[in-house]
């Protein structure tokens, strides 16, 4: 994941477009009350806020120095995911390969964070046979 972003200069398109692709991602590992760790140079991974509180920080304030490797944003997930089968016998994708072709078609396509769940959620009501790695999305 390249986060080159993170160093550019905080006003910068790069580094808000990073910022809110940063969000995104981090949503997924958020709390039970909605809530994630803040990376910012405050915060430093101590405090949780909602999501729109840690844009904010991270806008006004910057992420806090050395923060590359987002253990606790759920990065950790996608190292394992890597190198597993999207389901049981599955030799086409890992599950890691197949949220990122998912990913990049949402990009492509401008998909909404819903139309995106819907899909999900659909896919997930076709192939219940153990393709656990669409829920992960959905939370």
């Amino acid at each position: 994941m390249d986060k080159s972003w993170i160093t550019k200069a905080m006003w910068s398109r790069d580094y808000v477009n990073g910022v809110n692709n940063f969000i995104e991602f981090a949503g997924r590992s958020q709390n039970i009350s909605g809530k994630i760790l803040c990376p910012c140079k405050s915060c430093i991974n101590r405090y949780f806020h909602s999501m729109k509180d840690v844009k904010d920080h991270l806008i006004s304030r910057g992420f806090f120095p050395g923060y590359v490797v987002w253990n606790r944003h759920g990065e950790e997930h996608c190292i394992k995911d890597a190198g597993a089968q999207l389901y049981p016998g599955c030799k086409t994708f890992s599950r890691l390969s197949f949220i990122l072709k998912l990913f990049r078609l949402k990009c492509l396509h401008s998909w909404t964070a819903r139309s995106f769940d819907m899909l999900l959620e659909l896919l997930v009501d076709a192939f219940s046979n153990g393709c656990c790695c669409l829920k992960v999305r959905m939370k």
